[in-house]
């Protein structure tokens, strides 16, 4: 009797998988068979971590800026389950609103090691391993890029840098069977935007959903079954940004204020 699991038996690397939208991809993928390595520094989250489903979850304590604990996850995630056959690449951080007069170039090479580079890194230790799965990589990057987010400047740009690099890299790894692909979500209601949402200024949040077709934020859940598509069903898609924003680029022309 064939199994319904969408990716049961196969192995998966989710970064930044203990909170927000990692953590629905974490789960999502569980539920569907996954054995899951998360790279996270939450230790707390992260040695508890008991998504329901059929699946397995293994948390490494891992600095996505740190060159050499990257490498180690991805030799730790081999001595566990022996093969990786997705990489999501999803850690990252958004910083204050502000224009550009606020940012230092310092501030903006820490978001670059994280949001962009820790990306980069995971990729090339991850690769080798996922070649001989024929395996695929989903990098998360942000609608922001798209519809060009006000006073985030330095965000937008490492996400619009996930994009470009998902497409180069596309065409690299084709000649080996992999796929890389991204998906550009919306609002999400993430711990992160949560805390954002306690100093929005009155009539905010509303301004926000209004701006999505569907007029609701996301559920982070909702993007890891779109990360469990492009890893499991899109099997002749490669190069392509998945935008899961309910439309935000269709509604953009109600300005934000």
């Amino acid at each position: 009797m064939a199994s319904n699991l969408r990716f049961q038996d196969k192995v998966a690397i989710v970064t930044g998988g203990c909170k927000g939208i990692g953590r629905g991809c974490v789960d999502v993928f569980v539920e569907n068979g996954a054995k899951v390595a998360v790279f996270d520094i939450d230790d707390a989250v992260g040695q508890t971590m008991k998504p329901e489903g059929p699946g397995e979850v293994f948390y490494i304590h891992c600095d996505m800026t740190k060159e050499d604990q990257i490498k180690a996850a991805v030799e730790a995630t081999i001595v566990k389950f022996q093969k990786i056959d997705c990489l999501v690449n999803n850690a990252g951080w958004h910083p204050p609103a502000r224009t550009i007069d606020g940012f230092s170039a310092e501030e903006f090479r820490k978001l670059l090691d994280l949001n962009l580079i820790g990306y980069f890194l995971a990729c090339k230790f991850a690769l080798p391993h996922i070649r001989k799965t024929k395996g695929s990589v989903v990098n998360i990057s942000s609608g922001a890029f798209t519809v060009g987010q006000p006073d985030a400047v330095t965000y937008v740009a490492t996400k619009g840098g996930i994009v470009g690099m998902t497409r180069a890299l596309a065409t690299d790894e084709g000649r080996h069977g992999v796929r890389v692909n991204s998906i550009s979500p919306g609002c999400v209601w993430t711990p992160l935007f949560e805390e954002w949402a306690k100093t929005a200024e009155k009539g905010q949040m509303e301004q926000i959903k209004d701006i999505s077709i569907l007029g609701r934020f996301a559920d982070p859940r909702e993007i890891g079954m779109a990360c469990l598509f492009l890893a499991a069903d899109a099997t002749f898609t490669t190069g392509e940004d998945l935008s899961c924003t309910a439309g935000i680029e269709r509604g953009y022309g109600i300005k934000m204020k």
